[in-house]
């Protein structure tokens, strides 16, 4: 059995985890604490001298597997692990996670090799009919030795482009890339998620890069990772940790309406750990999104799908990921009704004040915002009316672009309709 992992984070062994019946115990090699602008694995585990027990080891490092429990036990099967454990999982599947966190078991070295294994279309399209089957087979043909994990819910993969085509990295070599099938009950999610961050990045907010493509008849979301970058054609990664380990939440409470973090909690976070400067961009943008999120109708804004970035001597907020439109899902009927009241009750992540709900989110709930993040008075009203004013021309611009037999699709067509409802929303309540 093994008992003890080491951390290794840009490429730096910082710590070891090790494991009593139980329970695990985190702490950092003193000479990394000595070390200059040392950059902490989580701002949950400050770089000290005294170890970390159980329970914040724990949270921070469960919020790298995916939530799925049913994910989590097939991939114990297929490496032959006698349990599902975290520190287990990670034993096995912890070279390469989010971020740049690299777990080995003690004694064992960090892998030298860098791999790019070339796909076809046909090969890639495999792997999203696969998921699109079943969604709990997210590793499908990639070998369980080369030490994958992406954290969340959704059956998704990670690839590497190089010069325009599509590699299966291995070894040492990352990803830079996630491909997203969608949502398995919700046709079209994928496409719809790509129209939503899309249209977020025209109306001005920072989100992840993405793409709508199609292998072998099958069409899916790829996500550009921000989480890496390339210099001379050497790809490294970038340490984050999700508002859930920066919290120190569990996963299973990754909704503020599950016991989770609020917004304000998430604010408190940034005024402690990022600088000054930094902690006031982070509040303004948590909190524009926000209100994107009220106008658009995404509900699934948890504190896993926010992230900070860490580099040496600086935190900053991560752009924005996981965005996406729950409206365009109704009964075709009521979307075309084009009656906000439809929609009000479709439950927002984060509550302001109570207001959690598109019908009970208000002016009011916008001036709460703009206090609590330190905007001054019609900031956020502002950017509301500018984005209710923008949305359709973006979202016209954005559905254009996609191939028309996508724009077909049921979630697609609807799309307009709901986010032109919404606007309807925006100015009857703020004009």
């Amino acid at each position: 059995m093994i008992r003890a992992l080491n951390v290794y984070l840009y490429d730096t062994h910082v710590a070891t985890i090790t494991r009593r019946g139980e329970n695990l115990q985190l702490r950092y090699l003193p000479e990394y604490v000595e070390s200059d602008t040392p950059v902490p694995i989580s701002v949950t585990l400050p770089v000290v001298s005294p170890p970390f027990g159980n329970d914040e080891t724990k949270r921070f490092l469960d919020n790298l597997m995916p939530d799925r429990a049913d994910v989590r036990s097939r991939w114990a099967r297929e490496a032959k692990l006698t349990s599902d454990s975290t520190f287990d999982l990670l034993s096995v599947y912890g070279a390469d996670v989010a971020g740049a966190l690299e777990f080995y078991p003690a004694g064992t070295s960090p892998r030298q090799e860098e791999n790019l294994t070339p796909l076809t279309d046909r090969e890639i399209g495999d792997r999203i009919r696969q998921i699109r089957r079943d969604d709990s087979d997210w590793l499908q043909h990639r070998a369980v030795e080369e030490g994958f994990s992406l954290g969340g819910a959704q059956g998704k993969f990670a690839l590497t482009l190089r010069d325009n085509r599509w590699f299966e990295p291995s070894g040492r070599q990352p990803s830079t890339h996630i491909f997203k099938p969608g949502i398995q009950p919700l046709p079209g999610s994928d496409v719809t998620e790509h129209i939503t961050l899309q249209v977020a990045r025209l109306l001005g907010i920072d989100t992840a890069a993405s793409v709508i493509a199609e292998f072998d008849g099958e069409h899916v979301l790829i996500v550009e990772r921000f989480d890496r970058f390339e210099d001379n054609g050497a790809i490294s990664r970038i340490h984050q940790e999700d508002l859930a380990q920066a919290t120190g939440t569990s996963h299973v409470q990754k909704y503020e309406s599950d016991g989770g973090p609020g917004y304000r909690d998430i604010f408190t976070v940034f005024d402690r750990n990022l600088s000054a400067a930094d902690a006031k961009t982070a509040k303004e943008r948590f909190a524009k999104l926000h209100v994107f999120s009220w106008i658009i109708g995404h509900n699934d804004g948890h504190s896993k799908n926010y992230s900070l970035t860490h580099v040496p001597g600086r935190s900053v907020l991560a752009p924005f990921y996981d965005l996406n439109s729950s409206l365009p899902f109704t009964q075709r009927e009521q979307v075309l009704a084009h009656e906000p009241a439809v929609f009000d009750d479709v439950e927002l992540a984060f509550a302001v004040d109570g207001a959690n709900t598109l019908g009970t989110f208000n002016g009011d709930s916008i001036r709460r915002l703009e206090v609590d993040a330190g905007l001054t008075e019609g900031y956020l009203r502002d950017f509301a009316l500018q984005v209710a004013a923008g949305l359709q021309p973006a979202v016209a611009v954005v559905t254009e672009a996609i191939p028309d037999r996508l724009n077909e699709l049921p979630s697609v067509a609807l799309y307009p309709h709901a986010t032109y409802t919404q606007t309807l929303r925006v100015f009857d309540a703020l004009i």
